[in-house]
């Protein structure tokens, strides 16, 4: 998956090399925070399936998202950029184990790190475009065993580990723009569509849904 995603970058940066060889163009470096609203789908039906939780309701959620972005003006009106985002969900729940003085707790961890390329067309200030990305995606779990006897806790035992995975999947934008030199803010909404990574472990076998609106605001740097 790691080759996929070094490959996918450099083809991307590749593009917008040859791109502009023959075209004068203006760069701009772009922090974008934001808000991530993505489906989950499988793997927050296989918490709430597979078992009987102790008062406690694992599941991953919606959440901040961060990136950053290299955007070039190929002429008035077309542009490129190429980004790299983060997003981490968390999640735990814990539960009684043979209806004994014995519980176990799990902590899930969901990280998404999307690289995307996409083309722009502005109408000024109004803006849409579209990009393919690359979704790679790192589930991490600790499962930990607690013993109690009437003395207290007698004894506990961690497992931990990770799966790797990812998909590809085509983001749709729209935005709109204040302001131009040197500094720009942009509003922009962006919706990543019908786009599911597999994870599999010999315990697990299930699939996120990483489809889902992707709100942001844009700070920009020409230079």
């Amino acid at each position: 998956m790691r080759r996929k995603i070094v490959r996918f970058v450099i083809a991307g940066i590749l593009v917008l090399v040859f791109g502009l060889a023959s075209t004068p163009a203006r760069a701009k470096f772009i922090m974008d925070v934001g808000y991530y609203s993505l489906g989950f789908g499988k793997i927050n039906d296989y918490f709430a399936e597979t078992a009987d939780w102790r008062d406690t309701d694992p599941k991953f959620k919606s959440g901040m998202m961060y990136g950053l972005a290299l955007e070039y003006e190929v002429n008035p009106h077309f542009q490129l950029r190429l980004e790299h985002s983060f997003f981490e969900s968390q999640t735990s729940g814990s539960l009684w184990l043979d209806h004994g003085p014995s519980y176990w707790l799990a902590v899930y961890k969901l990280t998404i790190t999307p690289v995307i390329l996409s083309g722009i067309y502005k109408f000024s200030p109004f803006y849409i475009g579209a990009g393919v990305g690359s979704f790679p995606i790192i589930f991490m779990y600790t499962h930990t065993k607690y013993i109690y006897t009437s003395q207290g806790l007698v004894d506990t035992s961690s497992v931990i580990g990770s799966v790797n995975d990812g998909a590809t999947g085509l983001v749709l934008m729209a935005g709109f723009k204040f302001g131009d030199k040197p500094i720009s803010l942009n509003l922009e909404a962006r919706y990543v569509v019908d786009t599911k990574a597999k994870l599999e472990l010999d315990w697990l076998d299930t699939e996120v849904d990483l489809s889902g609106l992707q709100l942001g605001l844009l700070l920009g740097f020409k230079f």
